[in-house]
């Protein structure tokens, strides 16, 4: 794993895989980001991040949540310092929302496509 993905907590057996795929160049976020998801997304991102390229599909984000927001921005900025390519397409419009709200959308203005 690179020295710059820096999100890295060890992983216990409670953890949860969150994204989905069934496109292997794009991996599905789920309806809910909400804090309980929040954990399994990093150790997800993680795994992601140590194999190269992310792209994520946010279409059917239907809630989330600060954490989740937190930890999408955590991936996006470890990927750039990684050189690593990192895009959030078909965001929802709830998504969008969220990152509105939070304030985010300035620093999500590279990633989601």
């Amino acid at each position: 794993m690179k020295n710059a993905i820096r999100l890295i907590e060890a992983k216990g057996a409670n953890d949860v895989t969150v994204l989905s795929s069934q496109d292997p160049k794009s991996n599905n976020l789920p309806q809910m980001l909400d804090l309980p998801q929040a954990k399994g997304l990093k150790d997800d991102l993680i795994r992601l991040l140590a194999e190269g390229a992310v792209v994520l599909d946010a279409g059917a984000v239907e809630r989330m949540s600060t954490p989740s927001a937190q930890v999408l921005l955590a991936a996006g900025r470890a990927a750039d310092a990684a050189g690593l390519e990192f895009q959030i397409v078909n965001a929802s419009e709830v998504f969008q929302t969220a990152l509105a709200d939070l304030g985010l959308q300035a620093e999500f203005k590279n990633w989601v496509i």
